[in-house]
């Protein structure tokens, strides 16, 4: 009989924490819809919202033709949601923020979008895309990609010879001569002290490999050698590097979110050991 009394409680348990366990994430994922301007003019706009550890983090598009926003903040309470987000265009300075309350699959709200020196009010209404996941779009590979300038922000340890620790500033790569290769120029910034770099990459489209130099402002050199089969990610591991005494290879995952953005994670192995994780950085073009 206490048998048969343990096992309906447990039916019953699993029968009321089912629904708990299949509910899922009410911001997570794509809403699509459209934006209205105060003179009546309507944007197809997307927001893409990603779940971490530490809160949401996602895109925005609608304010050109393959032009994504990385979104810089979003705050949620039960039904509403914040987003915000800036970047840089040959305009000047554009600037969002939207404040939206979620019914069922609806998202509806207002914001206000800044253009340099001019601002406005939005209406938006979006509505969840069917997929749960998020798409992930497939890059074409060349070396073109890079092409350009891009801001970024690493975050990561100070771990002489590979990274000189947490910092931020850009990176501009421009096209040379006879190959295909591009040349960066990085201007930084880290512990308040400025520094400069100089990158360079090449690509064989027939073998979709990718090589990857660093002249590090410390006077360390760093090579990496790169598979890019896949249209959302390249994978580097660089050519062993001794320092006092002993051997480190980093390992890098770059990851291209879009045309205008990518990110990397960086791990590090010493002496043939694991590897661990060392940092990871975030990268925009801007033009």
């Amino acid at each position: 009989m206490s048998r048969q009394i343990a096992y309906a409680m447990l039916v019953a348990v699993l029968a009321l924490a089912a629904p708990a366990l299949a509910q899922r994430d009410p911001w997570a994922g794509s809403w699509r819809g459209v934006l209205t301007t105060p003179q009546g003019d309507d944007t197809n706009v997307t927001i893409t919202l990603v779940a971490g550890d530490d809160g949401y983090t996602g895109l925005v598009t609608g304010f050109g033709p393959g032009t994504e926003i990385r979104v810089s903040s979003v705050t949620t309470s039960d039904v509403q949601v914040t987003v915000e987000g800036a970047t840089d265009t040959a305009f000047g300075p554009l600037a969002f923020v939207y404040s939206l309350t979620r019914d069922d699959q609806l998202l509806s709200g207002g914001g206000r979008v800044t253009l340099g020196d001019h601002g406005f009010d939005v209406s938006i209404e979006l509505k969840r895309a069917r997929r749960a996941d998020v798409p992930q779009p497939q890059i074409e590979q060349r070396i073109d990609y890079f092409s350009g300038e891009w801001t970024f922000d690493y975050t990561g340890g100070e771990f002489p010879p590979l990274s000189i620790g947490t910092r931020s500033g850009s990176v501009t790569f421009t096209a040379m001569p006879h190959g295909p290769f591009v040349r960066g120029h990085v201007t930084g910034e880290v512990f308040g002290e400025p520094y400069e770099e100089t990158w360079t990459i090449g690509f064989d489209a027939h073998i979709q490999s990718i090589v990857w130099h660093e002249q590090l402002s410390t006077g360390q050199a760093l090579t990496g050698l790169g598979n890019w089969t896949s249209p959302i990610a390249i994978t580097f591991l660089t050519a062993p590097v001794e320092a006092d005494g002993s051997v480190y290879v980093l390992k890098r995952l770059l990851q291209t979110t879009s045309d205008t953005a990518f990110t990397v994670t960086d791990q590090f192995s010493v002496d043939g050991g694991p590897f661990r994780r060392l940092g990871n950085g975030s990268y925009i073009r801007v033009r």
